[in-house]
């Protein structure tokens, strides 16, 4: 069996051809480096060292040794190296997924900061939905942007933002002008989003106690287009609060508070242990952390 621990003590033996001198560089005994001589004469088969009169000289096998050993070693020591990462080098591709709680303004600011830092990188974004966390380990994903109340094991996050859940609705609705009851919330004709059931269920639960269920008038594929149907009829949705008010102004809408209490809930940046010590992507969640930060910061 090859024994690679052998190979310092190789090469410090092809330098100084001499046992004590080798000893006294490694920090053993001359007794250990004779030991650890015979050891290597029998893994390569060959004597390295022959004695001639006072002196060692090297066989033909030593020399060829002494040529490939130094940058051999030079490789094998660079393996336990940290890799140093250079935006400006980087050519890879990230990947983000985010959840459609965050509202597509961001992406845009994402990509003019990657591009000026790391010109020859690019981003590829997807959306995520109904997706496990714990499954984030088999998806070619380095980060996910989502609303989540437990973190499964072996992934890593940072929190990047908090909001509660707001009612919006267009400005010529009749709620614009009186409070709301939780009864004319559940009589309100509401727009749902597809693939986002969690919200769903809190709301449900929450007005549960009512004995009624809201009357659903559509279910629309993302936050976007539910929000700009608000301003074409007298619909209401129930969305995270930074969503809403990033909408209201372009829209004319109105948003106003649930009659009825929700916890507030949490959003966070997320990555598996695979990717936790890779430099590019140590820089990489570097790079998009404020972003999200000074994202809900402005809601």
């Amino acid at each position: 069996m090859n024994n690679y621990k052998l190979l310092p003590a190789l090469d410090s033996l092809l330098t100084t051809r001499n046992l004590t001198d080798s000893a006294r560089a490694l920090n053993v005994t001359q007794s250990s480096m004779s030991k650890t001589l015979g050891q290597i004469r029998e893994s390569f088969q060959d004597p390295i060292l022959i004695r001639e009169g006072n002196q060692y000289i090297l066989t033909e096998r030593a020399k060829s040794l002494k040529q490939q050993l130094p940058q051999l070693l030079r490789q094998i020591d660079s393996l336990y190296l940290s890799a140093e990462f250079d935006p400006l080098q980087c050519q890879r591709q990230f990947s983000l997924a985010l959840t459609p709680f965050f509202a597509p303004e961001i992406l845009p600011l994402l990509c003019e900061k990657l591009e000026e830092q790391t010109p020859n990188a690019n981003i590829s974004c997807v959306l995520w939905q109904e997706e496990q966390l714990k499954e984030l380990v088999a998806q070619e994903i380095d980060l996910v942007a989502v609303m989540a109340e437990e973190i499964p094991e072996n992934l890593y996050g940072k929190e990047i933002g908090q909001d509660h859940y707001v009612i919006v609705f267009r400005d010529k609705h009749p709620f614009r002008h009186h409070s709301i009851s939780v009864r004319d919330y559940l009589n309100a004709k509401h727009i749902l989003v597809n693939g986002i059931s969690e919200r769903h269920r809190q709301v449900d639960l929450a007005t549960s106690s009512h004995s009624m269920e809201r009357r659903v008038f559509a279910k629309l594929p993302s936050f976007q287009s539910a929000l700009e149907t608000l301003s074409r009829t007298d619909c209401i949705i129930t969305a995270p609060r930074h969503l809403a008010e990033q909408y209201a102004n372009k829209h004319d809408l109105c948003v106003k508070p649930l009659p009825f209490e929700l916890p507030a809930h949490k959003y966070y940046l997320l990555w598996h242990a695979k990717h936790h010590h890779d430099p590019a992507h140590k820089w990489f969640r570097s790079l998009l952390e404020p972003e999200f930060k000074a994202h809900f910061a402005k809601a």
